[in-house]
């Protein structure tokens, strides 16, 4: 259904509805995409005749409740799953959709909605104060249709797979309500969506008693072409479609494997694979998220070389998950806990139901690989945590489960302690699935978004679009400048520096790590916040450097002083990183670009599939030969003669005609205290 009537009012019953302010709204809807701080919302739709029997699907969130002709049809909890309503008949359908305010005291610590980043985050408006439940996301976020049935009636469908000798066995699992025992053949196909192939075909029998449940069908399957990340392959992928009676329903399917191995690595088709990836949460309010979003959202990790990314706290649009499918991005999903939450058993059940409810709506994406059952739990961590791990795995056996990701997966060294040369210590290892900083965004969008705000500060504005004022200057201590313009170049800059040293040092550590999500890709709302690309999807200069950080190929280089005399060497060690699944052979050059331009080093260097190699070290240098040592004597002689000054140390690593990566330090040549012949 493409439209309702709309009212934003806090009547408990139809009754207590006035006949007046109502107008017309498009569906998919939320109240606070239009300006509206409310917790209710009315819906009234007429219903299109059909039958024998009709049922509502419909997405709202949090809390739905249906009235047709008068009579209460019944409540449904929870926001990312359909409501699956049979409808009797009648001509009008009122719905009551209500997001609330947590009261305070229940709310933060203490959460019954399951609504993960959308109830409580720092990334939300409000962020973690107590202003951090407004403009909230009630609506009809995912509109709603009828859906016209048999007395058997299809209303859902997914799948799990399993390689088998020679292919595959794919457990088919129908949703079907039937007001009678039955025994009828469901027919089942299977289509290549993004790439040419035969469709194949089949009847299987499908019987079951009265009432609603979920019903199985088996097929097998011979070899297939395989669904794989984008690096290493092509994504092929299907559609399932069963059709029941004239009632016709599909889902993605891909042929691919996901385990992990006992050294934490992915195993992706039976081959390991290096995780390099990045947290997302793309909008704030899903009924303003669509296709053409998703497309460029997507198409933005893999600009960035990423080939993962973590939902973070919640389950997102469906076009998310539909693009990372088509273009091979694996998701790491998150089940929509986040921080503390209701210690009863009535929220445990909950939780419980609504875990089942996310393997059903996602589980048949070939990209989502993981599940995760809580982010940074506090004290619910080892009640909730085991719990939800457990129901997660009887619901899918075909995928990894983790119970939590933890405070401890979650390193900021440089944002909230210590200095970002923290991470040279590796922490979060062997999978860190949080790092970063914050960065503004472009100045001129502050000034829209701040008004009179933006410059000179006002910090409780800031504050409200989750600006960090401590950790800004007291820990990064990023400089402000004289203008809204130098300060955004400052937090850019910081937040590139941090990320490139970050990510270099995760890189280098290749076997100690098995992958990394920066958190995070792009900011769900007009906030100031540790996302590298800005709510309209302009990059900041953290995007930049993440993508040159995350190649394939990657080029290290670890400086030995950031001031150095001249006459000094400028590097420390050079590091070679492949996560390719073939031998290379690259040309690598190193230069100094300043006052003066001179050629250090310019050589070939074999590389495995998958190696990590350090292929020069200064303290290996000192250590070596004297015949070694005197292949470096001309370029001692010529850093000697450089001139002062400001340079950078660029770095190349080219195979063929192709530039795989580029890495560039800044270092300064400082005049030498004591003549060289002096010095030590």
């Amino acid at each position: 259904m493409e439209k309702a009537r709309f009212l934003a009012h806090p009547a408990e019953g139809p009754e207590e509805l006035p006949g007046e302010g109502w107008r017309e709204v498009a569906l998919p809807h939320q109240w606070s995409l239009e300006g509206i701080e409310a917790e209710v919302g009315w819906y009234r739709l007429a219903l299109p005749e059909g039958g024998p029997r009709r049922f509502l699907r419909s997405f709202g969130d949090y809390y739905q409740e249906a009235w047709l002709d008068g009579v209460h049809l019944g409540r449904h909890e929870g926001y990312f799953f359909p409501w699956l309503l049979e409808l009797p008949r009648g001509e009008e359908l009122l719905l009551r959709v209500s997001a609330p305010k947590e009261p305070l005291g229940v709310w933060p610590r203490f959460k019954r909605q399951i609504k993960g980043v959308f109830g409580q985050h720092d990334c939300r408006p409000g962020g973690t104060t107590a202003r951090g439940q407004e403009r909230g996301t009630g609506g009809l976020w995912g509109g709603v249709e009828v859906l016209v049935r048999e007395e058997v009636a299809l209303l859902g469908l997914t799948h799990h797979l399993f390689p088998r000798p020679g292919g595959w066995r794919l457990w088919v699992r129908l949703l079907v309500d039937a007001t009678r025992p039955f025994r009828e053949r469901v027919r089942l196909a299977l289509s290549p969506v993004n790439f040419p192939g035969e469709v194949l075909e089949r009847e299987a029998p499908l019987e079951g008693e009265a009432g609603r449940g979920w019903r199985e069908a088996v097929w097998d399957l011979p070899e297939m072409p395989l669904w794989e990340v984008w690096e290493r392959g092509f994504p092929h992928l299907f559609r399932l479609e069963a059709d029941l009676l004239g009632a016709r329903l599909g889902v993605p399917l891909g042929f691919r494997t996901v385990a992990v191995d006992g050294e934490g690595w992915l195993l992706l088709n039976g081959r390991r694979l290096f995780l390099r990836g990045t947290n997302a949460i793309p909008t704030q309010w899903l009924a303003g998220y669509s296709e053409e979003m998703a497309q460029k959202d997507v198409a933005l990790l893999k600009e960035a070389n990423l080939n993962a990314v973590r939902v973070h706290a919640h389950v997102t649009h469906p076009a998310f998950y539909e693009g990372c499918d088509r273009e091979g991005v694996l998701v790491w999903q998150d089940f929509p806990l986040q921080w503390g939450y209701a210690p009863d058993e009535a929220f445990a059940q909950e939780a419980l139901r609504q875990a089942r409810a996310m393997v059903e709506v996602l589980g048949a994406h070939p990209s989502v690989y993981l599940w995760c059952a809580q982010n940074e739990p506090t004290h619910n961590r080892h009640t909730l945590g085991p719990l939800l791990g457990a129901a997660l795995r009887a619901a899918d056996p075909t995928r990894p489960v983790k119970e939590a990701s933890d405070f401890r997966e979650h390193p900021y060294p440089g944002w909230y302690w210590g200095h970002y040369r923290d991470f040279l210590a590796l922490p979060g290892a062997p999978l860190p699935s949080e790092f970063g900083a914050q960065a503004l965004p472009r100045a001129e969008l502050l000034r829209r978004v701040l008004g009179e705000a933006a410059w000179p500060p006002r910090w409780e504005v800031w504050a409200h679009h989750n600006f960090q004022p401590h950790e800004t200057f007291r820990v990064a201590g990023v400089e402000m400048g004289g203008s809204l313009e130098e300060f955004v170049e400052n937090s850019q800059d910081y937040q590139a520096r941090l990320l490139d040293f970050a990510v270099h040092a995760y890189r280098r550590a290749k076997g100690k790590v098995v992958g990394y999500f920066q958190f995070m890709l792009v900011e769900p709302w007009e906030g100031i916040t540790w996302a590298v690309v800005d709510v309209e999807r302009v990059p900041k200069k953290g995007y930049f450097a993440l993508k040159e950080a995350s190649s394939p190929v990657l080029l290290s280089l670890v400086p030995y002083r950031e001031r150095v005399e001249v006459g000094g060497p400028p590097l420390q060690e050079a590091w070679l990183i492949s996560d390719l699944d073939r031998p290379l052979s690259l040309r690598v050059r190193l230069r100094l670009e300043g006052p003066t331009t001179l050629l250090l080093v310019e050589e070939e260097v074999a590389l495995e599939a998958g190696e990590v190699r350090r292929f020069f070290s200064l303290g290996e240098l000192w250590e070596s030969p004297l015949e070694v040592q005197a292949r470096f004597l001309p370029l001692q002689e010529a850093l000697a003669r450089i001139p002062p000054g400001a340079y950078r140390l660029v770095g190349e690593a080219h195979e063929g005609e192709r530039l795989w990566s580029r890495h560039i330090l800044s270092v300064e040549y400082l005049e030498p205290l004591l003549p060289l012949e002096v010095a030590w």
